[in-house]
Formats: structure tokens, C-alpha cells, sequence
């Protein structure tokens, strides 16, 4: 069976293309022919229903019969070739998502192109009828004009094809060729593309020694889209789509935060996408795929796209310090830690992570953040206990070695196995407290080997008392996104979506909470007026202390020898 894809833009103003899927066999076709949608795209843990955007899916003359939300069956009699034609409306700019306007197009394979049930691994072929004077860039092999050929349906979804009026760029690293694609073309100037691939190329180098110093792909594409409206990026076995500001290129706190977002995803090329948990292997489109090791594939991707840039010398050892303490703050202030576990919250992905509410904070915990953190931990406890014979970098070498270059999936039990097979040591009692238990990281005993000391203190520019909530302006309303478990606001009544309209008396507009609070005292009892469905409450609060939330760790002046030996090697000082 082989199965052609034509894509044209129907109408760009209305965010439409049109595909014309031709499948053909030098015998009869299944009939009827079942034809799919994928409800979910690998790297992003959230049934996203890409069915919900197709428009007029018919097959010429032969019957069509939607038999599930996402799929039809095509009854021919026996046809060796059957043509199905649809719309699929594109207007969401996202790394897993479709984006099409005047300037660009932007495909996704799973929100894309449907697939063949029972013919997965038939080849296929993308045809592009674009526009005069648009590039393309995707990872597909280049057939012809505008024509490129995928293996199969999982290369296809792996796959993310970008057309329109690009800015073009490579840069030669670690002996291959990586390309950059940016939209908006004039989004970047030249001087900020030549900084960007001089610090590409130093990551790529960095990222690729810690794997034995060679790449698994022949050429590697990055996707950049400039916009203000997101941030993020989805990994590709040779490829990524990357999203990010153009502020981001406008000071060296943005920089720094664009080139992490880099590494996070070139190092996936390892990470995730060739050292891969038996919960995702192989792949299920229609289905959830569940994994308790989320926690080491994003958790330990986070952890390493910082310290490459350490390692590589991109930023330096206070600016690594600072976003190490900024993590450790957010995790500390999620209530969410005490209820969640690392494995459950990897586990829960799919209806926690990606669907967050009024209550996410307060019931679970990032598995990329607290990931991260838990994984610093291991790390710097694995060099102290081995007396800096080991490192988590062993682990990741190891499981590169033993999984990802053999395609043997990680079993979802075996992650405790490979960390003691790799260092030699027991670490049954860091799994059993990081990992598989909920609770906070005791970050102060473990960065002590190192010669770091935490501390923690309230925001000199914040309030002398806490109310215990997170906001977010609405028209220049003061909305409570959280009320955190625990805290004044929630034992008061106050709930997430409420209005807070004044405390004390005194009216409160968005970005003036603390104003509000300042110059009161712990334990006093303030009335705090809140809108909630239309009735106004009076809800009497007795106020937190401040909460620490200001985290900073630092060197310890008087640190040993062996602890400042431990912290040069792990930074790469």
C-alpha cells in the first residue's frame, strides 16, 4: 500500500488547508477502508481531539460513514485506489498544533493527516502545493518539488513540516548540519542569528559529549517561531519546533531562557526520543500512553538544558545558581508536593499537567520542575556518596549505551536498577523519598555537599503578611487563580475565581495585593471583600507571616576542600 498526501492552502485568511489523501494497493483495498485521526501528538501528554478541526471529509462517489469522533470508514466494492478529500482549520500557534496565515504554514503530522488503520507502516508521501516564493523546512526526505517521503506513519507524525516566507540558517556542529527555519523572516536580525548559532553550536558539542561525542541523525532541523503569544517547544527523532518571544533576544535573562529552550529539546534527541519508557513504546495514537518515568524524561531533560549551559560555559556559575534557586522556590510554594508523587504525577499527566484548574497547585506537583530539582538532587548525592567516582552523567551514558542505542525500551520498573547498575551504589532510600513518595526535597543537606548554602527570606519589596493566593489580572481585576491549601485565604473561604475587590476598606486593583496588605501584622484579622457568580462576600482572614519565597543559593565561605572539589566538578568549573 502506498498513500500520497496533497496539501494546498484553501484559504489562508480563514486558517483552512485542504488534503487529498490518495491510498493505493496492487490488490483490492480493505473494505470498507477505516481512515483515523490520531487524538494525541508523542511529547505532549494530552488527549487533544485534532479530529475536532476537520471539515468536509469525503471520498468522491464511494459511501462515507463516520463510525468513531475521529474516524470513517470508506465503503469502494473492492477499489485498488480510493481518494478522500478534507479540511482541516489551522489557526493555533503551538509547537503540536497547526498555524496557517498569509506569511506561513505550519503542519503537524497527528493534527494533520489521516492514517490508514491496519497500514501503519505503509510509506507515505507529502505532496505541498504552496505558494510562489514560500521555503519549506521539515525533517522528510526531499522526493521532488515540494514532494518529500516518509517510512512510515510514525516518521510521518514525527515529522513537522514549515512553508512560507522564512529566514533560513545553518550552522555545521559536532560534523553535522543543523539548520534553522525562523517566522516571521524578519522576526531576527543577522546579528542575533550569528549569536544564536554560535551558541547552538556550543550546545550541540556540549550535549553530544555527554552521549560518547557522536549524533544519531545526519541533520537536524530547528522550527523557530517568534511570538509573543507562547513559549514552548516539542521534540523530533531530527528535528524540533521551537516558540519563543522576540524579546527573547532583547536582553541576556531572555537569551539565556531561548538557548535552555534549545538544549531542553536537542537533548531529547537522546532523552525521550531514542532512550524511550516501555509505556510509550511502541506509540498508541487513539489511546492515552501512559508512563511513570516522565519524571526522569522531562525532570532530568530540565535538569540538563541549565547545566549544559553551565558545562558549556553559556552562563555563569551565579546565574546557574539563581535559576536553580528559582525552581527550588516554585516548588517549595506548590502545596501540591505533600499530595502528588514524582511517579504519580508522571502517571497523571493526562489529566493533571495538561488540564490545570483552580486546584492543580494544591494537588499536584510539575514532574519538570520538582524533575528538575529531584534530579540535581541524585546527582550531587550520587558524587558524594561515590566520593566523586559517579555522576548522574554515568547514569545517562549508561542508559544511552544499554537503551537508547540498542531501541531496548526503559521497563518502568528499571530506573532504580539502571542509576545502581551505573554507579555502583544503593539508592533505594533516594527513590523511595524522591521518587515514588510525595513530599518536599530536603535541598539544604544535599547542596551542603557541594559547599552551597540555601537561603530564604521574604521579598524585601512584598508584604509583611501573606494571604496565600496566586492571581492574575482580568481587565484590570485582581482574580484569584489559587487559593493554596493551607493558607490565610483558604481557611477564610476564598476560592479560585474569585474577585478580590477590597481589604481593609481599601479598594484593590490588579497588581496591588501587596500594597493592600502592607504595614499589617501575622495573626491580625483583616475583612477582605471578594465578587464570586455575581454576590458580593465579606470574608474575614487572619493573616500568614510572610512566606519565604525569596530563595538564593550561595557558596559557603567556609566549605572544604573535598566540597568545593565536588561543586568544580559538577558545574564544570
Amino acid at each position: 500500500m502506498r498513500i500520497l498526501h496533497r496539501v494546498t492552502v484553501a484559504d489562508a485568511a480563514a486558517h483552512l488547508v485542504t488534503v487529498e489523501t490518495t491510498i493505493t494497493a496492487p490488490d483490492p483495498l480493505p473494505d470498507p477502508l477505516e481512515l483515523f485521526f490520531a487524538v494525541w501528538t508523542p511529547g505532549s501528554y494530552l488527549v487533544r481531539e485534532y479530529s475536532r478541526h476537520v471539515e468536509s471529509f469525503s471520498a468522491g462517489a464511494h459511501a462515507v460513514h463516520k463510525v468513531r469522533k475521529n474516524a470513517w470508514h470508506v465503503t469502494h466494492g473492492g477499489a485498488r485506489e480510493v481518494s478522500v478529500r478534507y479540511s482541516v482549520y489551522c489557526a493555533e500557534l503551538t509547537v503540536r498544533t497547526n498555524h496557517i496565515d498569509a506569511t506561513h504554514v505550519y503542519l503537524n503530522g497527528a493534527s494533520t493527516f489521516v492514517a490508514v488503520q491496519g497500514h501503519m507502516g505503509s510509506p507515505i508521501e507529502v505532496e505541498l502545493d504552496m505558494p510562489d516564493g514560500y521555503r519549506t523546512a521539515t525533517p522528510l526526505e526531499a522526493s521532488g518539488p515540494r514532494r518529500f517521503t516518509a517510512k512510515d506513519y510514525d516518521q510521518l507524525v514525527d515529522s513537522p513540516i514549515e512553508s512560507g516566507l522564512l529566514r533560513e540558517a545553518t550552522v555545521t556542529a559536532a560534523g553535522r548540519r543543523h539548520a534553522f527555519a525562523i517566522w516571521p523572516e524578519t522576526a531576527v536580525s543577522d546579528a542575533n542569528v550569528d549569536r544564536l548559532l554560535e551558541a547552538t553550536k556550543t550546545i550541540v558539542e556540549a550535549e553530544a559529549g555527554l552521549f560518547g561525542g557522536d549524533l544519531p541523525h545526519d541533520g537536524y532541523t530547528f522550527l523557530l517561531h517568534m511570538a509573543s503569544r507562547a513559549r514552548g517547544g516539542l521534540e523530533h527523532m531530527a528535528s524540533s519546533s521551537l516558540i519563543a518571544p522576540p524579546s527573547s533576544f532583547d536582553g541576556r535573562e531572555g537569551f539565556l531562557d531561548l538557548l535552555s529552550l534549545v538544549a531542553h529539546e536537542y537533548f531529547h534527541l537522546w532523552n525521550v526520543k531514542r532512550i524511550r519508557p516501555v509505556g510509550l513504546s511502541p506509540y498508541r495514537y487513539e489511546e492515552e500512553n501512559y508512563t511513570k518515568l516522565l519524571w526522569w524524561f522531562e525532570g532530568a531533560t530540565s535538569y540538563y538544558d541549565w547545566r549544559v549551559l553551565r558545562l558549556s560555559k553559556l552562563c555563569t556559575v551565579d546565574e546557574y545558581f539563581d535559576h536553580l534557586a528559582g525552581e527550588i522556590a516554585y516548588v517549595e510554594s506548590t502545596p501540591g508536593r505533600f499530595v502528588h508523587s514524582l511517579e504519580a504525577a508522571s502517571f497523571d499527566a493526562w489529566i493533571k499537567l495538561y488540564r490545570p484548574d483552580e486546584n492543580t497547585a494544591n494537588s499536584t506537583i510539575s514532574y519538570y520542575r520538582k524533575g528538575e530539582i529531584v534530579n540535581a538532587m541524585l546527582d550531587l548525592e550520587i558524587r558524594a556518596r561515590s566520593g566523586g567516582r559517579a555522576s548522574l552523567d554515568g547514569v545517562l551514558l549508561h542508559m544511552w549505551r544499554t537503551h537508547g542505542a540498542r531501541s531496548v525500551p526503559v521497563p518502568e520498573d528499571g530506573m532504580q536498577r539502571l542509576f545502581e547498575e551505573a554507579t555502583g551504589l544503593e539508592l533505594g532510600d533516594l527513590f523511595d523519598k524522591l521518587v515514588r513518595q510525595a513530599g518536599g526535597v530536603d535541598v539544604a543537606a544535599t547542596l551542603d555537599h557541594a559547599g552551597l548554602v540555601v537561603e530564604r527570606t521574604a521579598r524585601s519589596d512584598g508584604a509583611t503578611v501573606s494571604l496565600g493566593v496566586r492571581t492574575r489580572s482580568d481587565g484590570g481585576r485582581l482574580i484569584v487563580s489559587t487559593a493554596l491549601r493551607g493558607s490565610a485565604a483558604q481557611r477564610a473561604g476564598i476560592d479560585g475565581g474569585d474577585e478580590i475587590i477590597a481589604i481593609g476598606g481599601k479598594r484593590v486593583e490588579a497588581g496591588g495585593l501587596d500594597a493592600a496588605l502592607s504595614g499589617r501584622r501575622p495573626a491580625e484579622t483583616v475583612p477582605v471583600l471578594v465578587a464570586r457568580d455575581g454576590l458580593i462576600h465579606t470574608c474575614e482572614v487572619v493573616l500568614d507571616p510572610p512566606r519565604l519565597d525569596k530563595v538564593k543559593v550561595v557558596p559557603n565561605k567556609g566549605a572544604s576542600e573535598a566540597q568545593v572539589a565536588l561543586r568544580r566538578a559538577w558545574l564544570g568549573d
